[in-house]
């Protein structure tokens, strides 16, 4: 089997409707394909129609760095060589400058879904399950007790794979299921009632299910394949299996939660929604007997810890019960707002025939080589919403339906946070193991207040907020930015200016006094450096304060087999214990996690 790759076929030619396997483009690349091969090769090479079999498109990218945008795929193709073997066709395509070589092993497995952490074959289930309430069910399994602490994609992830191995999970959640848990954050955005155990962080799919849905993984390992395709057997669009940045789109998300948690349960899994674990036992030999809630004790042999990272009363109560954590590098910042608009046009190089393409909002990923601040989670079409983990607190996110067609886009514009920069700071606390979380929480109490209290959320047009860091620095620090600040002078431009979109209200503040002077200049210098390169950047925005949950702030460590260095039968798990970013990720450590503990009881 050989591999094309980095094949780029004009964005402008549409696809045709199909009905193959994934319902995307398998008719339109082979018939691109072998006219390029037909113009660029001459009469002396083989009519490589004659040898093309089967062909698989396992990603596609879109590529607007040139006047024409083009879709980028890498393909899996079978051919019938009769009498041609492999290394004659790919010597034969590399002459004509078509990138392929031969598929490794774990790509081949691609080719007809092959996965070994699949559960069954079957047809996509759109209503596994089906049912309108938050149910449960007996657990009779008869294996050691496994208890899974939090329903994000870790801890959902740790059940499904648990399950496939016969061990029955009992999973807590301490908010609500997200039939629920969708009221409490319309109440939060729309009337300022916040609920801290559902929210936008806490409840049935964790943070990421209010944060667009994004499932973007630098990871090479095959459990990324089995998470997608799970998902689309739980009623994601199929195109997810080939996107280079797929995402689902938070609207999208909850009906795929409320299947996936009927897949659960219809599989032997127990779940507990609105129970949030607060302590656990061990024996004489440190080995986790049970768990202790808000509502009872639960035996439990093994304890999957996949609270998220924005569980701080359960890093207390770690901190408390002498378990090793330590303070992990994460980053801080404020939310930009753009129109929509605006940034489609100022990231897309061809112009003319944008019309004729449809699109569903510009992703762009931005990073400063001098000053070190950069973009993330990025949510085109979106809307700024509160993030906040605590009563009285105020944290930022960002989020996109899976049309991404509102009025703006948002992005994260942070700095890192590492040991070396928080000893800059005269808190000797902030350095201690945990500290991080405290200066987390100053930073967001600072916020909570800045914004007017009520989850109001402060804001700022972004060259004021430059401005402001320029006067400060020159003044206090000598770091001088004048020189670089060349936007339009600081001159808003109402008609490209977006109003912050966070509800349920923004109050005007003066952003750089709610962060260290560090994080400002990393913050400022970079939007000055984005600016240069991207004409209108800093000028046609507004910022919204604080980002503080790009990952998590601490880390809890354990050995190579996923268990705590600290307690026997605890597994640290997650984006929350500081082992993955993001659903994807996160979802992976869940399986590995799960496979440590199912190796432990069989």
């Amino acid at each position: 089997m050989i591999l094309i790759y980095d094949f780029k076929i004009p964005a402008k030619i549409k696809n045709p409707e199909t009905t193959g396997s994934t319902g995307l483009e398998e008719e339109i690349f082979p018939d691109y394909f072998l006219k390029y091969y037909n113009e660029k090769s001459s009469e002396a090479i083989i009519d490589i129609k004659d040898f093309i079999g089967k062909i698989k498109i396992i990603k596609k990218s879109l590529d607007f760095r040139q006047k024409e945008p083009k879709n980028v795929y890498k393909v899996l193709i079978k051919f019938d060589f009769s009498g041609k073997n492999e290394d004659e066709i790919i010597n034969i395509l590399s002459s004509i400058d078509i990138k392929a070589r031969k598929a490794k092993d774990e790509e081949e497995k691609l080719f007809d879904g092959e996965n070994s952490l699949d559960f069954e074959s079957g047809k996509q289930n759109k209503n596994h399950g089906k049912t309108d309430k938050c149910k449960t069910k007996k657990n009779n399994s008869g294996k050691p007790a496994v208890l899974i602490t939090g329903m994000g994609p870790a801890g959902i992830f740790a059940a499904l794979y648990l399950l496939k191995q016969g061990i029955r999970p009992v999973l807590i959640e301490k908010g609500k299921c997200v039939e629920e848990r969708i009221k409490d954050v319309d109440a939060l955005m729309n009337r300022g009632q916040f609920n801290k155990k559902s929210n936008v962080v806490f409840g049935e799919g964790g943070a990421g299910t209010f944060s667009d849905g994004k499932l973007t993984t630098r990871k090479d390992d095959a459990a990324v394949s089995f998470v997608l395709n799970f998902l689309v057997k739980m009623g994601a669009d199929k195109k997810i299996l080939v996107e280079h940045k797929p995402h689902i789109g938070s609207d999208i998300l909850i009906d795929i939660l409320r299947n996936t948690r009927n897949y659960l349960i219809d599989g032997g899994a127990e779940i507990f929604f609105e129970e949030e674990l607060k302590d656990f036992e061990t024996d004489d030999k440190n080995s986790i007997v049970s768990a202790a809630t808000d509502k009872r004790n639960i035996p439990a042999d093994f304890l999957i810890l996949a609270a998220g990272s924005n569980s701080i009363d359960t890093y207390e109560m770690l901190k408390r019960k002498n378990v090793f954590l330590e303070n992990k590098p994460f980053a801080v910042g404020f939310r930009i707002e753009h129109k929509r608009n605006f940034i489609d046009s100022l990231f897309f190089k061809g112009g003319r025939n944008k019309d004729d393409l449809k699109f569903s909002g510009v992703y762009y990923n931005l990073s400063s080589k001098e000053y070190g601040g950069y973009s993330f989670c990025m949510c085109p079409g979106g809307v700024v919403i509160n993030s906040s983990s605590g009563e009285n607190i105020l944290s930022v996110n960002g989020m996109s339906y899976s049309n991404r067609d509102l009025e703006n886009s948002n992005s994260a514009i942070v700095a890192a946070v590492r040991a070396d920069t928080i000893a800059l700071l005269d808190k000797k606390e902030y350095s201690l193991d945990g500290g991080f979380l405290s200066f987390r929480k100053d930073l967001e109490i600072k916020a909570f207040n800045a914004g007017g209290g009520s989850y109001g959320a402060p804001y700022q047009y972004t060259p004021e907020y430059i401005a402001d860091v320029i006067g400060k620095t020159k003044k206090e620090t000598g770091f001088n930015l004048n020189s670089a600040l060349k936007s339009d002078n600081g001159i808003k431009r109402k008609n490209l200016i977006p109003e912050p979109s966070y509800k349920p209200s923004v109050k005007y503040f003066n952003l750089f006094e709610l962060v260290p002077d560090f994080i400002n200049r990393s913050i400022a210098g970079s939007l000055i450096e984005f600016d240069k390169k991207y004409k209108g950047f800093v000028s046609n925005s507004v910022l919204t304060a604080i980002e503080t949950g790009t990952s998590s702030a601490v880390r809890i460590k354990r050995g190579a087999d996923f268990e705590s260095l600290s307690v026997k039968g605890l597994y640290p798990c997650g984006e929350g214990s500081g082992y993955s970013g993001g659903i994807i990720t996160s979802a992976i450590d869940g399986i590995k996690c799960a496979s440590a503990v199912a190796n432990k009881i069989f």
